[in-house]
């Protein structure tokens, strides 16, 4: 049975592929590249972010393998690297979503750099935004992409929340000047 999901899975990236490959070769003004490169679009967006997730578990699996294998003196795993291709649910079910590998790999880095703390979170949605204009700007897509959400919102949150009064003088009462 293995090999037959292997199978079905190839057939899905090379269709994946060519789904990409038409989105980005369809003249942008006729209705139906406009569609198919919305859909692109949305598919790209839920990519980046499992990409980014990906690279900060595969880098904390990673750190962790290759401090165990340090402390018994054998050499460390090969480092993490990602796919340009990932399975993204969607509104009708899962489906293969196609990605360049340079823009994949920009993206784990991303993740990776993040999870070691080695990169700010407002340095990664800037980054992340970066990647994700320039991907919309070369599928001439209508909305820009709109990466790494989960971030944002958090980000947006802090930013929220209410500093600590830290006068102390609140309990006495205002002194009223003439």
């Amino acid at each position: 049975m293995g090999l037959f999901k292997g199978m079905k899975d190839s057939r899905e990236r090379q269709k994946a592929k060519a789904f990409y490959d038409t989105a980005t070769s369809e003249p942008s003004n006729a209705r139906d590249a406009r569609k198919t490169k919305s859909i692109l679009g949305n598919r790209c967006n839920a990519f980046i972010d499992l990409t980014f997730i990906e690279g900060a578990k595969k880098t904390t699996a990673y750190i962790e393998a290759a401090t165990k294998a340090r402390s018994e003196g054998k050499p460390a795993p090969p480092q993490p690297s990602t796919s340009a291709y990932k399975e993204v649910r969607t509104m009708g079910g899962k489906v293969w979503v196609y990605l360049p590998q340079n823009y994949a790999n920009e993206i784990f880095v991303l993740g990776s750099k993040y999870q070691q703390d080695l990169i700010a979170k407002d340095r990664v949605i800037e980054l992340a935004t970066s990647i994700a204009d320039e991907l919309t700007e070369a599928l001439e897509l209508d909305h820009p992409l709109s990466p790494l959400g989960f971030l944002v919102n958090e980000a947006e949150e802090e930013e929220e929340e209410p500093e600590a009064d830290l006068d102390l003088d609140d309990d006495e009462p205002e002194e009223i000047v003439d």
